[in-house]
């Protein structure tokens, strides 16, 4: 696992500058360093050293930007730093420094051996400080004497041992934020260390018993998501302008307004402050990046004690206003209003910036941040961690205490983050809620590039031609290709008929007709396009309660769908496959030990699936959109292609052949696909999942096989209940929108369970859609599945199913509802154990 860790790195750096700056700068066998060695510098492409780095005595070197296989050892009187603030670097080996001036790793430096460092004096630090430090071995810092901290170790993570010992120095060495495999001792320094900066989690145990942390470190080591301790609190929110820098738990932090803000009709007085962690030029594209966030502190006499984080979207690219959106359609100004210290970051890029005139790579746009280096490390999980410890500095500064818990709420990306803060920085939210994740980004977007793909066939395909008879295309920006906008391929009309057959078919399986399938195995078994029929009620081709079939048996008529429709969507369902049938594998959720199925899943049927909100709203949009093709068509080429290649037209690959154009790995995946939150649950910490069923972006069955697949490894379905839930969502877009119930609140439950113990079960939920409009589709001649359009319902714990218990009788030989008015109580409906499982 620490070995593939390193080679993701290597990987994303290399794949990367290839492409923007030319293949990357090697230097064979060993290499002696006294001056600068690699770019730190526009243009920049990483270094590539096959063997040792030797600083000779009484040198002075730094390294940027490479990747050393073997090992760095570091002369007698001779200084070291490896700067991996602008961008990554990554040492096969050891580090190994004696009798030196210092050694200091900064930024993101990722060490495969041990990092050695001992009897150096001089004025500098010695040791390393983050973020993005990780030593897959241990760490020695012994015998050092110097002006400054005789040894720094502060934010990163160290897989092995930690051992401060026998240092001496003007200033205290320091060991705070580390995340420690094993166990940490300190030893005979003078004067003792301190955690100035926070505590540290050390999860080592000497023989299977006894303590983690010892002698001079022995309290350093907590088990709580708290890094504060209590001080005197600020004398106005603007004094977190004046902050000392030094004090920040994240070095390279700067906040630029602190301003006290009045209240509204919609939100409370609040103190909002803004800022950045570790802005720079890029020396591989020339833009600017930076961490930016901002965070939203109640008064304190509205302070519930708590930190609500809130989670990102789609490519970001802008500090959302931090009011914490809860789950749900209605939660936009939850945190704030409930009493909340709310934080929301950018992903480490603005995306004007990007636009900037200084960028010279000639890809300004919203996906340039996947061709450098750093900018993918931000986006993928650094910029969220550096917020979320930068807040909670803030919130005990303000309040002078606290926060006593902390929570994470996101969707989308937001759930991609929660699903990696389980996975890799466990120890920093009690509680998280993650909702249709898209913590498989390459095997989401290969699902979508396939469903592209199929329709953009029965384009190209139809008989007689479409009107126009061959697709409009819309610019992109440069240089990605021109999408074709797909909408005539499937009309509204054509959706609707394919939507009402779906609901005549799969709606009553449940036991009522309401326009909500909740027995979606029963659906799968059933539901045939080819075969399928549907009855015309209100007479709208022909004779009222003619039976049609769904697939035509001849031309294409407006009574059915055409044979090569039919076997589009019966595709997009099933999935990318090779031209034998074989299941398409995203080979990048493979790279992590332990990780979930990297299957390209395809959709299921749901009673959204052919809604307006549903496949159609990705795919075919309307006759002027192209709905989201460029969050997957366009974006791929730059994110998940080994070298990228932005001009790459995505609606050309042969997935047969061209398997091997993808990346084979990429923090954005493995950093948030392993089955592994052991370290999570030791803390007691809890997780909720949620996900629409008609999620036409991110597949629902890519979350239930994540949360199949770790429930095994955790004892089965009914022991995962212990510290999980997961709620699928009936008719649910993506995060929101649908014939659903898409108000409901899944944090207050998550603090129940945590604070409390609590055991959350079915959630109380509402939805406003419930209309012809929404359902594209008149069933029983538009009632009773059309009213009443406002509803309650509980949203059930996986894999329980909801039933409507209330008085039914049958219409036109289909279960409908005595009064339709009993749809809207969730008081009529009731959780129950499925007879099939979802994945059949």
């Amino acid at each position: 696992m620490l070995a593939r860790g390193l080679f993701l790195l290597i990987f994303v750096m290399a794949a990367a500058t290839n492409f923007l700056a030319g293949a990357s700068t090697a230097r064979a066998a060993d290499v002696s360093c006294s001056g600068t060695l690699g770019g730190n510098t526009y243009p920049a492409t990483v270094t590539d050293i096959k063997g040792n780095v030797n600083v000779p005595d009484h040198a002075s070197c730094t390294l940027y930007f490479v990747n050393v296989t073997g090992n760095v050892k570091v002369g007698h009187g001779s200084t070291l730093v490896i700067d991996g603030y602008n961008e990554p670097s990554t040492i096969g080996g050891n580090v190994q420094a004696t009798q030196c001036t210092s050694a200091l790793l900064e930024g993101n430096v990722t060490v495969g051996g041990n990092v050695q460092i001992q009897q150096c004096t001089g004025t500098g630090p010695n040791g390393f400080r983050g973020p993005g430090v990780v030593i897959n071995g241990n760490f020695e810092c012994q015998g050092n004497s110097s002006n400054a901290s005789a040894c720094l170790a502060w934010l990163g993570k160290v897989q092995g041992d930690v051992q401060i010992q026998q240092n001496t120095s003007v200033t205290a060495s320091d060991v705070s934020l580390v995340n420690i495999g094993g166990n940490l001792h300190c030893e005979s320094n003078a004067p003792a260390p301190t955690h100035m900066h926070g505590p540290d989690w050390v999860n080592g145990r000497e023989n299977g018993h006894g303590p983690d942390a010892e002698h001079q470190c022995a309290d350093f080591s907590t088990t709580t998501t708290s890094i504060g301790t209590p001080v005197t609190p600020v004398a106005s929110c603007a004094s977190l302008a004046t902050l000392s820098a030094a004090g920040f738990p994240v070095p390279n932090t700067v906040i630029t307004s602190a301003v006290d803000t009045a209240a509204t009709a919609t939100l409370p007085e609040r103190c909002i402050i803004n800022g950045y962690v570790n802005q720079h030029v890029s020396p591989v594209d020339n833009c600017m990046y930076q961490d930016g966030f901002q965070v939203q502190l109640p008064l304190a006499a509205a302070w519930n004690g708590r930190f609500f984080m809130q989670g990102g979207g789609g490519s970001e690219g802008s500090v959302p206003t931090a009011t914490g959106t809860n789950t749900g359609s209605a939660g936009s100004n939850f945190g704030i209003n409930n009493g909340y210290a709310v934080a929301s970051q950018d992903g480490g890029h603005e995306t004007s910036q990007l636009k900037a005139s200084t960028c010279d790579s000639g890809f300004g746009n919203v996906t340039e941040y996947w061709l450098d280096p750093m900018g993918t490390i931000d986006n993928s999980y650094q910029s969220v961690e550096v917020t979320a410890l930068t807040a909670k500095y803030l919130i005990n500064q303000y309040y002078g205490s606290g926060p006593g818990h902390s929570y994470w709420v996101g969707c989308s990306t937001g759930g991609r983050q929660g699903m990696f803060l389980s996975q890799n920085f466990p120890q920093y939210f009690d509680g998280i809620v993650a909702g249709d994740p898209v913590y498989d980004s390459q095997a989401g977007e290969l699902s979508a590039v396939w469903g592209y793909q199929q329709i953009l066939n029965v384009y190209l395909t139809a008989s007689p031609p479409l009107t126009p008879p061959t697709p409009a295309y819309v610019t992109e920006p440069a240089p990605a290709a021109p999408l074709p906008l797909l909408y005539p391929a499937f009309p509204a009309s054509d959706q609707s008929l394919f939507e009402t057959a779906l609901l005549q078919t799969c709606d009553a399986l449940d036991g009522v007709a309401d326009g909500v399938v909740d027995d979606l195995p029963a659906c799968k078994a059933k539901f045939e396009p080819a075969s399928a029929t549907y009855v015309d009620y209100a007479g709208t081709f022909g004779p009222p309660n003619t039976i049609y079939p769904l697939q035509c048996s001849g031309a294409k008529n407006a009574t059915c769908l055409s044979t090569a429709q039919i076997q589009a969507i019966k595709n997009i369902v099933q999935g990318a496959r090779t031209i034998d049938g074989a299941k398409i594998h995203a080979p990048a959720g493979a790279e992590v030990e332990d990780h979930v199925s990297n299957v390209v899943w395809g959709y299921p049927y749901d009673g959204g699936y052919f809604s307006t909100v549903g496949i159609p709203a990705r795919y075919f949009a309307s006759p002027t959109s192209v709905g989201n093709a460029n969050t997957s068509v366009v974006q791929f080429p730059y994110a998940f292609m080994s070298p990228p290649n932005p001009s790459y037209n995505m609606l050309s690959l042969n997935f047969t052949t061209d398997q091997n154009l993808f990346s084979r790995s990429t923090p954005d995946v493995s950093y948030s696909t392993s089955l592994d939150i052991s370290k999570f649950l030791s803390y007691g910490h809890k997780i909720f999942w949620y996900h629409g069923l008609s999620d036409p972006e991110v597949s629902v069955l890519q979350t239930i096989a994540y949360y199949e697949e770790m429930s095994k490894r955790y004892g089965g379905l009914e022991k995962a209940q212990s510290f999980s839930r997961f709620y699928p969502i009936p008719n649910m877009d993506h995060c929101t929108g649908g014939a659903t119930t898409d108000q409901f609140d899944l944090l207050t439950p998550m603090t129940q369970w945590v604070e409390k113990g609590t055991a959350p079960g079915p959630i109380a939920a509402t939805g406003v859609n419930f209309n012809a409009t929404t359902f594209q589709v008149g069933f029983v001649s538009g009632a009773p599945d059309n009213a009443p359009t406002t509803r309650s319902r509980p949203i059930c714990p996986y894999p329980q199913e909801a039933r409507f218990t209330g008085p039914v009788s049958s219409v036109s030989g289909v279960p409908v509802a005595n009064t339709p008015s009993d749809l809207a109580n969730a008081a009529n409906y009731v959780c129950i154990q499925p007879k099939k499982p979802y994945l059949q």
